[in-house]
């Protein structure tokens, strides 16, 4: 009986190596600790889209806060007024304490939304409807109270010519008002996840 003849050498002494594919090499394994992940397969970002929030949810958050805001010195100063028409001289003092102690409440409500949109990018409004305002480039949560206290005072440009500004978040790509765009700020759902986008810092 003939026993098999030992491999082939090479004229080196090492085994020969198995010829790869022309076509069809295979892959490469990411190399154990290797600090570059292994490349994203095209259009992996494509079908991803950032949780914007609807515009019928910024309305109803918009509404909500400006009742939370103003309701109370709304409501303090219609009792003063009646007050002060029903009583005359006699009840001007005590209508004036009142309206006094509206605009009291209206500053500390309007302070308190600003400090809490600036921390955790909610309002009482917001966060009623599940939404969330972050910096459109990174998606950080936290605004900063100047951020949001600049946003707040640039909302009058939405105003002008019939509100264009609120109603152009209805068809904008991003969903943004023109303050947003000024100050690169996007709204979106609380609840979601962000979206990872190539560059960017979200984790």
């Amino acid at each position: 009986m003939s026993h098999p003849g030992p491999p082939p050498q090479t004229p080196y002494g090492y085994p020969p190596q198995q010829p790869q594919q022309a076509y069809g090499y295979p892959p490469q394994q990411q190399a154990y600790g290797s600090p570059y992940p292994p490349p994203q397969q095209a259009g992996s970002y494509a079908s991803q889209q950032p949780p914007y929030a609807g515009w019928l949810q910024r309305a109803g958050a918009f509404l909500l806060d400006v009742l939370i805001n103003f309701g109370p010195m709304w409501l303090l100063t219609g009792i003063a007024s009646g007050i002060e028409a029903s009583s005359g001289e006699s009840g001007e003092v005590f209508a004036n304490i009142l309206a006094w102690l509206g605009i009291l409440a209206m500053i500390v409500a309007v302070v308190f939304q600003l400090r809490r949109e600036g921390r955790t990018g909610q309002t009482v409004g917001k966060k009623v409807l599940g939404i969330r305002a972050v910096r459109e480039r990174d998606a950080e949560v936290r605004l900063g109270v100047g951020l949001a206290l600049g946003r707040r005072l640039l909302q009058f440009l939405n105003n002008v010519v019939f509100g264009l500004g609120w109603w152009w978040a209805i068809w904008d790509a991003k969903s943004q008002t023109f303050a947003d765009k000024i100050t690169s700020v996007i709204v979106v759902r609380a609840d979601a996840t962000p979206m990872p986008q190539p560059g960017s810092t979200w984790q």
